[in-house]
């Protein structure tokens, strides 16, 4: 629990951050956004799309999405989840027919993207975050890396570029991006790899929650890093809600949950199908924001 000195330090070290930090037009950014004008939270439930796209420079607002997630917080019982949505999911996407999901973010930028699942959920998202290849380094590189355990060895020499053993250690900026773009090294492939996103932002929480549990003032210190390459269009007490929810919730009680999908084709494309149960999924996520 953040005490309330820590809150008063947080707080000022927000709002000089947010009113100091002027984007630099053209430059790459961690953009986060709302999806809806006004923030309005449902019992306590917060929903939050988050979207790594394609871009290896910058982080232009139409690119394509390689990373889909909806991460939800029940800020009363302190659980959350992370649902994840293949790239190359068939889906609705409004005003331009059935795509692959990954089209909607092209197309439409975050809005549609956020749009597009709200639709397919029944999911009211509240804010969307967007990071391109670059400033993740950037950030991972600041933070230290990230923990994680590998339960076999990844390797990708011919596509991401990955070669980790198995087991326990820290990936830097370069072994962390890799692993997330690696799709070759799993029977699943881009499935698995959905997988693997979500249980990454897991490890990434792990270490936030840790280093704030023993410095609740370490909170400063990773905003003060993503703010060197970020963009934040909402208000300075919305991040602070963000940073201070987030430093609450115990990796052990978020889920991780790939939607259901068969592999097929839509002519000469190869997409994936979300199953029909992935509605009962929905569901138990709107009502609770848990998984």
């Amino acid at each position: 629990m953040i005490k309330r000195a820590g809150i008063l330090v947080l707080v000022i070290g927000l709002i000089s951050t947010a009113t100091s930090f002027v984007a630099v037009p053209g430059a790459s950014e961690l953009v986060v956004g709302r999806v809806h004008r006004s923030y309005q939270p449902s019992d306590g439930k917060m929903f939050i799309l988050v979207i790594g796209n394609d871009a290896r420079s910058g982080n232009p607002l139409n690119s394509r999405s390689d990373a889909i997630h909806i991460v939800g917080i029940n800020s009363e019982t302190m659980r959350g989840g992370i649902l994840n949505f293949p790239r190359d999911s068939w889906v609705p996407i409004p005003g331009y027919g059935t795509s692959k999901i990954n089209e909607a973010l092209y197309r439409g930028g975050p809005d549609l993207l956020a749009r597009t699942l709200e639709n397919l959920t029944g999911i009211r998202l509240d804010y969307w975050v967007m990071v391109g290849f670059e400033d993740f380094r950037r950030i991972i590189r600041g933070i230290g890396g990230v923990k994680m355990n590998l339960p076999t060895a990844v390797h990708d020499p011919t596509g991401s570029g990955a070669r980790l053993q198995a087991g326990t250690q820290v990936l830097g900026e370069h072994q962390a991006l890799a692993y997330l773009r690696t799709r070759h090294s799993f029977g699943g492939g881009d499935v698995t790899r959905t997988t693997n996103h979500g249980t990454f932002l897991k490890a990434l929480l792990k270490k936030l929650r840790t280093q704030t549990d023993r410095n609740p003032a370490t909170l400063l210190r990773w905003l003060s890093i993503t703010q060197r390459y970020a963009r934040y269009d909402i208000s300075a007490e919305e991040m602070l809600r963000l940073g201070v929810t987030a430093t609450k919730l115990k990796p052990k009680d978020v889920g991780n949950v790939t939607v259901p999908v068969s592999v097929g084709s839509v002519g000469a494309a190869s997409v994936v199908f979300i199953s029909p149960s992935a509605q009962s999924i929905y569901s138990r996520f709107r009502q609770s924001a848990e998984l």
